[in-house]
C-alpha cells in the first residue's frame, strides 16, 4: 500500500505524507472503530491544512485503495442515521440528498460526513 501512495502522490510530497500518517495509524490498530470523523481523521494526518487533509481523506476513499469508505449521517428522533451509499454518491456529484423516509431534500447543513473503514482495514492484511 506504501508504494501505491507513494506512486501517486509523488509530485505532492505534503498529501503523501498525510495518506501515509492515516494508512499506518489505522492499519496498525488491534480495532476499527465503526465511524471516523474528519477531525478524529485529521489529527492523524498530522498536517495542519484542512484542504490538504480533504484530498488525503478522499484519495484514502477511493474505490482503488479502499482504506476508508465516505458515509454520510443525519439526525432524526434523536439518533444518527446513516443514509444509503446511492444517496453518498449523489451528495458527491453535488446533488441534493433525499430523505430516505419523507423524500424530502435533506439540508446541506443537516449532513454529517465521517469515514469508516474500507475493506482493506476490515482484513486481517491490513497490516
Amino acid at each position: 500500500m506504501d508504494g501505491v501512495i507513494q506512486d501517486d502522490w509523488a509530485d505532492e510530497p505534503s498529501v503523501m505524507r498525510a495518506c501515509l500518517h492515516v494508512w499506518h495509524a489505522l492499519s496498525k490498530r488491534a480495532y476499527q472503530l465503526d465511524h471516523y470523523s474528519f477531525a478524529e481523521l485529521a489529527q492523524l494526518t498530522e498536517a495542519s491544512d484542512e484542504s490538504l487533509v480533504a484530498k488525503a481523506l478522499l484519495y484514502l476513499a477511493n474505490p482503488k485503495l479502499k482504506v476508508l469508505k465516505t458515509c454520510l449521517m443525519y439526525e432524526f428522533d434523536g439518533q444518527l442515521i446513516e443514509l444509503p451509499d446511492d444517496e453518498v454518491a449523489h451528495y458527491s456529484k453535488g446533488e441534493a440528498v433525499i430523505h430516505p423516509q419523507f423524500g424530502e431534500p435533506i439540508p446541506e447543513s443537516e449532513i454529517l460526513m465521517c469515514f469508516t473503514p474500507g475493506v482493506r482495514l476490515q482484513s486481517k492484511d491490513a497490516t
